[in-house]
């Protein structure tokens, strides 16, 4: 039994997130020469710089920024799900909810709005933009209350909505979204993403606070109506919907957005990492998607069919990259990437020659305090030894009941990144 895999591709997932952390992607952006400084190739000016942030990766983000800028940073506002995280002292930190806004989101969004509000004309910024941030910052427009936002997200993102129309839908909902934050400001900034969005459109990324987005509430409502809750969401936010009319396209232009990494970004230093061991590498998919036990099964099938064509001795790593979504049908507990392991474990069936690791980058998979989970042999039997049914876990979304009973779990904690989830897949058929 191989064992030593699932700890080869524990140490391949940290070695990749560190490679990807802002500490070592962000500083290469920033250029400071005869006293001007230039972000991304945009002159950002001589004098200080306001420094704002919002989503998963903030506090790393503003933690980097601010080595390189030092004193030139002249104050700001950080929003995270962090409660006490180590910043500079010229910055504010307000902490958000996340995966559904609450209190703390709206406290977070009412204050970014203040201080973006507070900045003049000449004053210049950064905004530091992750995943999350459609979460953990939230001020909703008239009538609509937080509550009401709150029921909304959940329900969306309990029946498997994807991001893109998840965000779509908030966007209408929020003065914060589509570019909401940046009607708040006289200021010229720029932003810098780590996007957690398959192929980064600008308008989905933490559902772009400085990206004008043309309303669409009949779009909105045929969303809905399409996923089959349009009954079901608050009535509130049904009137909302259903009245408002639709407003002219925006009037502001986008300020400049660069993508300093996202998903692709991590597959390749997953990829290093595993050629740095001598380990031949296949990047399969880097743009997964779709529902997460349907990934996990068809993972499952092409690593077997992979490891049958190995010569034993032989290996082989598969690498694939994206954000699947889970229909929540049962009571259980878990997260997309806890899903995915599940369903391909039942594929499996305790292959010898299988190690999967599936794990969301940000180090936490849905409301769990795991990034996802293991499947090997030992996991296989040790559900068999003591009775327990695979299939009856993942028939209930119980993923993360499964794998804390039969020690799949994998909980790396928050690692300062958000660039989608990962899987990696290690063939190694035996030697007779």
């Amino acid at each position: 039994m191989k064992t030593a895999n699932t700890g080869v591709l524990k140490n391949v997932f940290q070695e990749a997130v560190a490679t990807c952390s802002p500490a070592v992607l962000l500083p290469p952006f920033i250029n400071i020469s005869d006293d001007r400084v230039r972000v991304g190739g945009h002159n950002v000016g001589s004098g200080s710089i306001h420094l704002f942030g919002s989503g998963k990766a903030a506090v790393s983000m503003a933690n980097a920024v601010s080595s390189v800028l030092g004193t030139r940073v002249a104050g700001g506002t950080i929003v995270s799900p962090e409660n006490t995280p180590s910043l500079p002292a010229a910055l504010r930190h307000f902490t958000g909810n996340h995966p559904i806004p609450g209190d703390g989101s709206h406290r977070a969004g009412k204050e970014m709005i203040r201080a973006m509000s507070a900045l003049t004309p000449f004053d210049r910024f950064l905004y530091l933009l992750s995943g999350g941030s459609s979460a953990l910052m939230e001020v909703p427009v008239p009538p609509l209350t937080i509550s009401d936002l709150a029921d909304t997200t959940a329900l969306l993102l309990q029946n498997g909505v994807s991001i893109e129309d998840v965000n779509t839908i908030r966007i209408h909902l929020s003065r914060i979204k589509g570019g909401g934050l940046l009607k708040q400001t006289r200021a010229k900034g720029v932003v810098l993403v780590m996007s957690d969005v398959l192929n980064n459109p600008l308008s989905v990324i933490g559902s772009g606070p400085f990206w004008p987005v043309k309303r669409n509430f009949r779009a909105c409502t045929e969303m809905l109506q399409h996923h089959g809750l349009w009954k079901s969401i608050p009535s509130v936010v049904r009137d909302f919907l259903a009245g408002a009319p639709d407003p002219p396209a925006p009037v502001l232009q986008a300020i400049p957005h660069e993508i300093i990494a996202d998903n692709k970004t991590l597959a390749r230093a997953v990829r290093k990492a595993l050629e740095n061991r001598e380990i031949p590498v296949q990047v399969v998919n880097t743009e997964l998607k779709g529902q997460a036990a349907d990934a996990g099964r068809r993972i499952a099938g092409l690593a077997v069919d992979k490891a049958e064509k190995l010569e034993p001795g032989k290996k082989l790593a598969l690498i694939f990259s994206g954000e699947t979504t889970v229909t929540v049908r049962g009571g259980g507990k878990g997260g997309r990437c806890q899903e995915l392991a599940l369903a391909a474990l039942t594929e499996l069936k305790g292959n010898p020659a299988i190690t999967l690791l599936a794990a969301g980058s940000d180090g936490r998979d849905g409301p769990t305090d795991a990034a996802g989970a293991v499947v090997n042999q030992h996991i296989w039997e040790n559900a068999r030894k003591n009775g327990i049914s695979p299939e009856k876990f993942l028939a209930r979304n119980d993923s993360y009941r499964f794998f804390k009973n039969t020690g799949g779990l994998f909980q790396p904690g928050p690692t300062g990144i958000n660039l989608l989830d990962i899987v990696i897949v290690l063939a190694h058929p035996s030697c007779p």
